[in-house]
């Protein structure tokens, strides 16, 4: 899934679009992203584009958006000590 957040966040507007960015992605960038390599060759190999697709075909993008935002609502520090430290800039 990371794969595909990061296939969006750099332009890719369709779930061909995103498959297509992953599965042409580069090995360092796969690694980023936790794909492993082969114990072998030393390759990232990735799902086929239409395995991708049919897999974010399935995704609850509701779930998803829920999921993402509560962890990200989680990792914000309240309001009152974002203000402390960061300080207040008066114009």
């Amino acid at each position: 899934m990371c794969a595909a957040v990061s296939a969006v966040l750099t332009g890719a507007g369709s779930l061909i679009a995103i498959s297509e960015r992953i599965t042409d992605a580069p090995q360092h960038v796969l690694g980023v992203l936790g794909f492993a390599a082969d114990p072998l060759t030393g390759v990232r190999p990735v799902s086929h584009a239409a395995t991708v697709r049919r897999l974010l075909q399935r995704v609850d993008g509701d779930a998803l958006d829920a999921a993402i935002s509560a962890y990200l609502q989680a990792r914000t520090p309240p309001r009152s000590s974002r203000t402390r430290r960061m300080g207040r800039c008066d114009a």
